[in-house]
């Protein structure tokens, strides 16, 4: 006896068994129980989701012998012969073989003739894109004022291509890509009823693999209930579909996001060795990761993990922490076009991991820029009062303080590095003039603030700030004694420093100015 494959033996024969496509079904069942129902339909979307099906679903709906009816009883004869193809009433054309007008005008000539036995003479023209200019313009009148015991249902992947001639004659439905939970309780079911075996996670992986279509979900069950002998695991599906195995995926994270960039691409050119393809490595490295921020918001998020990839994700992701894994993912998405458009798509790959494996480095740094004493924090530019050099001894009270903080504040967004210069100063406003004094040793400091061009910027915000003031002076003094001696014991001092040298080498740069500390306890 032939096989038949599974996609033809679990067609859907009920509207109930249309999967995810609720919104389609709910519309055609108000028209034909509210008598609404049009005399052209355009299906549109992703094959294999049920386009052609629906089709079919609705013939069986209109013909019934209970019907019209939203729910077609599958049994009379009218029924059965829709079901098997052989019904007189219900023609379909494929048009990507059919192109041309010849084709259309065979069709057309049925309109002449009333139903063989049924109420309607349904046609269904599947992938209606395909057909040539000439062939559309036949249809036109045809599908604007036909008889009216004919239906008219067109299917198309594309369409963009429809000519909008024949789109405003017809009531358009979209398809929906299945979401993959769906399609894997469903390829679950399948097993159970067909009595071979399927784990769970190989049909999580068969689910994403279809990319929302349930058809190429059920090709490639046939497929891998062929190699595996009735027995389908995550491993057969990764010997089959090239898909990485679940656990490996993880390791490359988490290698990847404690910084061992060897040991990443090290399983990296494992997969890559075993014929996996670059694209679905990156595919399933960026879903890894959005599952471990979800995690992280969320644990029911992720309501269809098995408990094993549970138990794989969660340590991890808490571990990792929600704003990390958010920018981790963020900066794995920013290379998806860069690996689509490369010519050498594993090398892509690589770079990508390389960059991620970046990421503890940059952590360690902005840590340190915020003064978080090696845990990460925030980058950007401190909160006013927090993280910033305290006004040198002898200077004054909370005032000049204040006058500090208020003209750095000014400066940080078009001036960022002159506002830290500003912040190490001590800053006093005395009528219509600005003081701005350095610690004695801080020499470059004193340059950089006494530069014309810093002067200038200081004197725009001076006067955004202090608008009481008439007229807006810079004095430097300060800063020009000490240049030798102990500054150059605190340069040697910065040049030796660990952290100094992680920002020069993630950053790069030079050291402009060393001065004591001065925040005090």
């Amino acid at each position: 006896m032939t096989y038949q494959v599974l996609a033809r033996t679990w067609r859907p024969q009920r509207f109930d068994d249309l999967l995810g496509q609720e919104a389609v079904v709910r519309t055609l069942r108000n028209a034909l129980t509210g008598g609404t129902l049009g005399h052209a339909y355009l299906f549109s979307g992703l094959r294999g989701v049920g386009k052609t099906t629906a089709a079919r679903l609705l013939a069986k709906a209109v013909n019934c012998a209970e019907g019209p009816t939203a729910e077609p009883c599958g049994s009379c004869v009218s029924c059965s012969e829709i079901a098997a193809g052989s019904s007189l009433d219900m023609v379909e054309l494929d048009a990507a073989t059919h192109t041309g007008v010849d084709n259309v005008r065979d069709l057309q000539d049925l309109l002449r003739f009333r139903p063989s036995r049924d109420r309607y003479r349904v046609l269904i023209v599947d992938e209606v894109h395909m057909l040539s200019r000439a062939a559309f313009n036949a249809l036109l009148k045809s599908i604007e004022e036909p008889p009216p015991y004919v239906l008219w249902v067109f299917a198309t992947t594309e369409r963009h291509k429809v000519p909008a001639t024949i789109l405003s004659r017809c009531q358009q439905l979209e398809f929906r890509p299945v979401a993959p939970d769906l399609i894997s309780r469903r390829l679950l079911e399948i097993a159970g009823k067909e009595g071979f075996q399927l784990d769970p996670a190989a049909a999580d992986a068969v689910a994403r693999a279809a990319e929302g279509s349930v058809r190429d979900a059920l090709s490639l069950l046939d497929q891998l209930r062929a190699f595996a002998d009735d027995a389908i695991d995550e491993a057969a599906v990764a010997a089959v579909l090239g898909v990485p195995r679940f656990e490996v995926t993880v390791r490359l994270v988490e290698a990847l996001a404690s910084g061992e960039a060897a040991a990443g691409l090290a399983l990296l050119r494992d997969e890559l060795t075993a014929g996996h393809d670059a694209t679905i490595l990156f595919a399933q490295t960026g879903r890894v990761l959005h599952m471990l921020t979800h995690l992280t918001v969320d644990r029911e998020l992720e309501g269809a993990l098995s408990d094993d990839q549970r138990a794989l994700l969660e340590p991890l992701a808490t571990r990792l922490g929600t704003d990390p894994l958010t920018r981790m993912l963020g900066l794995w998405l920013e290379h998806e076009p860069l690996l689509r458009e490369a010519s050498n798509r594993e090398l892509a790959l690589e770079v990508a991991a390389l960059r991620l494996s970046r990421w503890p480095s940059v952590q360690r740094l902005e840590a340190m820029l915020a003064g978080g004493g090696g845990a990460p924090g925030p980058a950007g530019p401190p909160a006013s009062g927090e993280g910033r050099s305290r006004a040198p001894a002898g200077s004054g009270g909370g005032s000049a303080a204040s006058a500090t903080e208020r003209l750095a504040g000014a400066l940080w967004t078009e001036e960022p590095r002159l506002a830290s210069a500003v912040e190490s100063a001590h800053v006093t406003v005395t009528g219509a003039c600005l003081h701005i004094e350095v610690e004695p040793g801080a020499a470059a400091l004193a340059r950089l603030l006494d530069s014309p061009a810093a002067r200038s910027a200081l004197e725009a915000a001076g006067r955004r700030q202090f608008g009481n003031v008439e007229e807006v002076r810079v004095d430097v003094t300060g800063g020009m004694d000490g240049e030798s001696g102990g500054g150059q014991d605190l340069a040697a001092e910065a040049a030796a420093d660990s952290q100094v040298a992680l920002v020069q080498r993630v950053l790069g740069g030079d050291v402009v100015v060393v001065r004591p500390d001065v925040r005090g306890d």
